[in-house]
Order: C-alpha cells, then sequence, then structure tokens
C-alpha cells in the first residue's frame, strides 16, 4: 500500500502472459508481481525497488533508518558522494587487436625465493591487517546474468582507456603475476621506447618456458571512472590480446573479476561500478592464440 501511494515514483514489474504461473504453486503469491512464483517475502526485485526508494529519501518514515540498512545490505543513513567519474575525451583514439606472440605469466625465481624466506621469517610478528569496507562497497554478483551467452567458459576481455586511447581486447587474468604489454600496443599509443624502464627480466609461462621482458613501464589505466598509474612488463609478443592485467592491478584497484558472470566489480568513492566484459572480444582472442600456437602438419 506504502508503494502504490508513490504512484509512479515506483517501477512496476511488467505482468507475464496468463500461461506464465500456470504450472506454479498457487500457495506462492507475490503481492509486488501480483501473481504467483513466489511470496512476497522472498521477491528480489522487491528488495531491489525498496533499496531505490529509499536512497531517494522515500519510505524512511515507514522503515526508518535500522530497518533501511537491513534492506540489501545498504546503509542509507550515510550520504552518498555526490562525486562523478570524468569521462574519456570524445575524440580518443581506438586501438584494435595485434596477433601473434606466446603466453607469459609468472615472476623471477630470485624473488620468489626472497619473498619465501621474507614471508616465514615475519610470520608471528606481524598483526594481520584486515580490509576495510562499508556497506556501500559490498560487491556481489546476484542475477548478473544480463547479455551473456550461455553456455560459456570465455575469458574476461574489456576495453578500458588506457594512456590517452581505448585499447580493445585487454585480458584481465588473476592467474597472472603480472600486468603485461605488447611492444606493438605502445607503438601504436606513439609511446617511445626511451620511456621503457629496467633491465630485462624473466617470466615463466605455464609449462615452465621463459621469456625475458623489453622493460617496464608505467601507464595511467582508466576503469570504471577511477584513473590510476600501474607498472606493466613489455614483451615483443602476446597471443591474441594486447595487455594483460593480472594480480597487481586487481588487487591494487580491489576489483573482483568474474568469468562467469563476465564482468569485474569495483569500488569507487561514488559506490561500486561494474565493467562488463566483451564474450564476442574473448572467444577471438582465444581464436587468435589458438592460431598463432598450430603449427604446420608434416607430410
Amino acid at each position: 500500500m506504502a508503494l502504490r501511494d508513490l504512484g509512479d515514483k515506483v517501477r512496476w514489474p511488467q505482468k507475464k502472459n496468463d500461461g506464465y504461473f500456470k504450472k506454479k504453486d498457487p500457495s506462492q503469491w507475490c503481492a509486488y508481481h501480483e501473481d504467483f512464483g513466489h511470496i512476497t517475502e522472498d521477491c528480489k526485485m522487491l528488495r531491489r525497488e525498496i533499496s531505490t526508494l529509499l536512497a531517494k529519501g522515500y519510505l524512511t518514515e515507514l522503515l526508518g533508518r535500522k530497518k533501511a540498512k537491513d534492506v540489501e545490505g545498504l546503509d542509507f543513513s550515510k550520504p552518498k558522494s555526490t562525486q562523478k567519474a570524468d569521462s574519456p575525451p570524445a575524440n580518443a583514439k581506438v586501438i584494435n587487436t595485434i596477433s601473434g606472440g606466446s603466453e607469459v605469466c609468472g615472476t623471477t625465481y630470485s624473488a620468489a625465493k626472497r619473498l619465501a624466506t621474507q614471508s616465514k621469517a615475519d610470520k608471528g610478528e606481524r598483526s594481520v591487517k584486515k580490509a576495510s569496507i562499508s556497506d556501500s562497497d559490498i560487491i556481489s554478483f546476484e542475477e548478473d546474468f544480463d547479455d551473456i551467452m550461455e553456455p560459456h567458459h570465455d575469458g574476461l576481455v574489456i576495453t578500458p582507456f588506457i594512456a590517452n586511447h581505448y585499447v580493445r581486447r585487454i585480458l584481465i587474468d588473476n592467474g597472472s603475476s603480472v600486468n603485461i604489454i605488447k611492444m606493438e600496443t605502445l607503438r601504436r599509443k606513439d609511446i617511445s621506447e626511451e620511456d621503457i624502464n629496467g633491465k630485462a627480466s624473466p617470466l615463466i609461462g605455464f609449462s615452465g618456458e621463459t621469456k625475458y621482458t623489453v622493460g617496464e613501464i608505467r601507464l595511467p589505466v582508466y576503469v570504471g571512472g577511477m584513473n590510476s598509474m600501474h607498472k606493466l612488463c613489455v614483451v615483443d609478443s602476446l597471443p591474441g590480446c594486447n595487455i594483460i592485467l593480472g594480480r597487481p592491478w586487481i588487487h591494487e584497484m580491489k576489483a573482483v573479476p568474474s568469468t562467469y558472470h563476465q564482468c569485474v566489480k569495483l569500488p569507487t568513492p561514488w559506490g561500486v561500478v561494474t565493467v562488463k566484459g566483451d564474450q564476442q572480444e574473448a572467444r577471438e582472442c582465444y581464436t587468435s592464440s589458438m592460431k598463432s600456437a598450430a603449427k604446420p602438419i608434416l607430410q
């Protein structure tokens, strides 16, 4: 009744056809949908709508601040930030696919050994720092299946804004311990090789193969309204994709990628932002990497 009193401020669900709930349990009635299928108390769409109305200042006199905090896990007693994300320039250039190369990931043996030794020495001496997450930063993938082609086992490929260019075919890979960029991608960005710092270092692949980097470079990466500098290892070749954003980027951004839901979510000053993946690009990346690995059959 309180929702009806708000009139057109409420988004009401569309009516299903007459046969939609034909085989449903008649005891499962939802007052919000005005149809059978589930009870009102379990209606997720209703909870989301109430959350939206509370955020706009409605229904607070009915539910109160304490109860409002429990709806969808959102705390409406705290004011929302009015800060908005800046958008990239309208005339930004786009870098499309680059093919060829071999897959690389990993870290050096000496660095890994030093880290393991240090961790062992510090064990029991340092307190564990717990991440501080507010109610508005809680990340959930509930019912995030819009426009997903199923069944699938696609990688997560996005198109972020990096160093004044949109760069397509960026693979989000939590199996990579480094961020990687292909030399040809830098050339197409008109970035000089003189900007590459550091000595060559080895990257260890899945089957133990070793590939040496050209060096390292720091570039601004714009994702979900957040613009931040990140270190990327430069390599001569990379299969199927232009850049790999690995665990260093994922952890620094506090991002949560999901290949199943084909999106990556990250907390920002204006709330949790969702960046959708491109399944078609992911499949083309896979095809390109397989093509580059194919060898001719000897007769």
